[in-house]
């Protein structure tokens, strides 16, 4: 078991009680905590996909800031304060493991809708790169049916050292040689398909496939169906997600 499987069985929770608008639909306090995952020798578990973007989504809503000076009530998609937050022991004891890093750690409440209405929620985190994206960036959904669904399509992209370009460079390099056994294929292009946390890619693999990129991007995008009031953890060799979600009392905000 390792540390994130640890830091999500060890947690203890208790509910508490928010107020969201008098509505059939039913509404949740979601809390989500990102984490890289930065020991350089995950590198070479596997071969990572070149070329990754964000996929803009053009109906997706962005959290704001609170504008409430009480903690009583909150509209939705409002970022809640840090002190009503769950999470914050988990932050503070992966802060002290020097492979890891926080890359986001926010909640909010909001409406769950069925899967026909649900919108993503855009989430951006972390620096912008030299390569003009962000450490964190990309969408999270949540809607329902007869469970709870959550959704992320989420990006983390980082720079190499250059002992991690050269970590990929000799895994890249050592995975090409049956591929090249021979003179007559020596030249030739051929490609491994890969299957990253429910995404499924193509990599192009070469004699000529030695130049590794200055910035790696990899994308988490793995649905999972959930039960209220119990914390899950979504894994992926470089990153790794704590999601929370509690079930809030209707009592008569309303939703902007």
């Amino acid at each position: 078991m390792n540390i994130f499987q640890k830091i999500a069985t060890s947690l203890c929770l208790v509910a508490f009680a928010l107020t969201a608008t008098a509505e059939d639909t039913p509404w949740y306090q979601v809390e989500v905590l990102v984490f890289a995952n930065e020991d350089p020798s995950v590198l070479d578990d596997e071969f990572w996909p070149q070329g990754l973007d964000v996929n803009h989504q053009r109906n997706a809503i962005r959290l704001r800031p609170p504008l409430h000076n009480s903690n009583s009530t909150f509209d939705a998609y409002e970022l809640l304060p840090t002190s009503s937050l769950l999470f914050n022991d988990e932050k503070k004891r992966i802060a002290r493991y020097h492979s890891y890093r926080v890359l986001y750690h926010a909640g909010w409440l909001q409406p769950v809708e069925k899967q026909k209405k649900a919108r993503p929620i855009h989430i951006r985190a972390g620096q912008i790169l030299d390569n003009g994206m962000y450490e964190l960036e990309g969408y999270i959904t949540v809607d329902r049916g007869r469970y709870l669904h959550f959704k992320p399509d989420l990006y983390h992209s980082r720079k190499l050292s250059n002992s991690e370009s050269n970590l990929l460079r000799d895994f890249l390099n050592a995975g090409d040689q049956p591929l090249t056994s021979s003179t007559e294929n020596s030249q030739s292009t051929s490609s491994v398909a890969t299957e990253d946390s429910g995404l499924s890619t193509v990599t192009p693999l070469s004699t000529s496939f030695l130049n590794v990129p200055e910035f790696l991007t990899i994308n988490m995008k793995q649905g999972r169906r959930m039960r209220s009031e119990e914390v899950h953890y979504l894994d992926h060799p470089l990153m790794g997600v704590l999601v929370l979600m509690l079930p809030v009392k209707t009592t008569g905000s309303t939703e902007r």
